[in-house]
């Protein structure tokens, strides 16, 4: 079983009253545990970003990014064939669905693996089980908090260690991606990402 493990960083916390996607980062999981980077860019919402002093990011650094609908194609292809997990999955996956709406196409029928459920389960005597205090109480490697791919890679993390300390029964349905394959090799050309570090390379 293959893991895409994702992390959003968003305007709000409600997709359905108009909150959008600012960052997305896919972190994969391997059949043999490697932690694999693969997707990593920052979103132009086309709005205000708004609450830049919890996840960081300004209005500058969003304008030239890319809109959501422009890396459908490749987030499908990334996904493709795998289960994706994330930390708090439900938030997750709804701002997903939002925007594929948005774009005029639909999120695949999926069930994620969330490792807030798993926390909850397995981590019981924590006060928190946010993904910042989980990380801190198994001593995991710390990239920065509120940071897409940080996130992704520790929750990635995080789901390596149930699976090989607790072993549980994941019973997921994975991404299939449902978009035609026009090149006969999903995909040829890598659209136009613009990951955060790309941003302060430039200042």
């Amino acid at each position: 079983m293959i893991f895409s493990v994702i992390d959003l960083e968003t305007t709000g916390l409600s997709a359905k009253t108009g909150d959008r996607i600012l960052e997305i980062g896919v972190t994969r999981l391997s059949p043999d545990g490697k932690i694999v980077e693969t997707l990593d860019t920052l979103i132009n919402p086309g709005r205000a970003v708004e609450a830049t002093h919890v996840h960081g990011i300004s209005d500058e650094m969003v304008r030239d990014a890319p809109d959501f609908r422009d890396i459908i194609p490749h987030l499908y292809s990334v996904l493709d064939g795998t289960v994706i997990a994330a930390h708090n999955a439900s938030f997750d996956i709804g701002f997903l669905r939002e925007e594929f709406r948005r774009s005029g196409t639909s999120l695949p029928f999926i069930t994620p693996v969330c490792t807030l459920i798993m926390a909850r389960k397995y981590l019981s005597s924590l006060k928190s089980r946010s993904l910042a205090s989980c990380r801190t109480y198994l001593a995991l490697p710390d990239d920065g908090a509120h940071n897409a791919l940080a996130d992704a890679r520790s929750a990635a993390y995080l789901l390596k260690y149930f699976i090989e300390k607790f072993n549980p029964d994941i019973n997921a349905k994975m991404f299939v991606s449902n978009l035609p394959d026009y090149s006969g090799g999903l995909f040829d050309e890598t659209p136009y990402l613009k990951p955060r570090s790309a941003h302060r390379e430039r200042h």
